[in-house]
């Protein structure tokens, strides 16, 4: 008999069984449920920091194209780990989008953020 994954009590009944009664299963599910709602908030708030930081770069500026450095958006706080897709242009130039910003690392440690 197999054992139940929440409460460790012997589950009764089919070989297979891995809970022990409903209350037992619907625990389980709601905290994996809870766990992928936890993943999806922290990462939908590093997103939207990043694209305020961008925003408030772009409020000061007032260009269509501007180059940071690297380490100023550090600072700031931006993650350069997080984003919701990428561009290869023509020259083949990688871009890093956020909601409707894009940035593109230069090796020189600067960074053209570009608003679309």
């Amino acid at each position: 008999m197999n054992q139940c994954k929440v409460c460790n009590k012997v589950c009764k009944g089919r070989a297979d069984k891995i809970f022990c009664s409903k209350d037992c299963s619907n625990k389980f599910h709601h905290a994996k449920r809870k766990k992928q709602i936890d993943i999806i908030t922290t990462t939908n708030a590093i997103l939207l920091k990043n694209r305020n930081i961008l925003a408030e770069i772009f409020e000061k500026e007032k260009r269509k194209k501007l180059k940071v450095e690297k380490l100023f958006l550090s600072k700031k706080g931006f993650n350069f780990q997080y984003n919701t897709g990428i561009y290869f242009n023509r020259e083949r130039k990688l871009y890093h989008y956020v909601y409707d910003y894009a940035w593109m690392e230069f090796s020189t440690q600067e960074v053209l953020i570009v608003r679309k």
